[in-house]
């Protein structure tokens, strides 16, 4: 190495810079194409407000150490609870009481109100979480 000329290190240096400039391009989109991870559940339960808050139809959106949970009035005392997280790329979904799905804006994913997936590239359905009613109250057991 000593020997090595001026021109023979910057070609070691130009490798070394298209080496790490790849590695730096591969990882992200390595990282983009691989489904989201789903953490598991605690064994906890929240507070998504009283049954007479909801109109069939309608969903609201509760907050569990900052993970977001969609909780759906299906009927007048029927409920559902899901991740509102995306298990394709971790986008939060939305509630389409029109259509009465589950639609994630950045993919155009779509999941049914039972949380399976309609359409789009979600690998799997949204994590499902149970209600639980005491008196009035709402509770999402996480």
């Amino acid at each position: 190495m000593a020997d090595e000329t001026r021109r023979e290190f910057l070609d070691h240096a130009i490798a070394a810079g298209v080496v790490l400039g790849a590695a730096g391009m591969a990882v992200p989109a390595t990282l983009y194409l691989l489904p989201a991870r789903s953490r598991g559940p605690k064994d906890i339960t929240i507070s998504a407000g009283t049954a007479g808050d909801f109109e069939p139809g309608t969903a609201r959106l509760v907050q569990n150490e900052g993970r977001p949970i969609i909780v759906i009035a299906e009927a007048k005392d029927r409920f559902r609870a899901f991740s509102a997280i995306c298990t394709h790329l971790g986008c939060i979904v939305k509630w389409d009481g029109g259509s009465g799905t589950i639609q994630c804006p950045c993919h155009a994913a779509v999941f049914g109100s039972d949380g399976k997936v309609i359409s789009g590239p979600p690998p799997r359905p949204l994590v499902e979480y149970e209600v639980i009613r005491a008196g009035d109250e709402l509770k999402v057991k996480v």
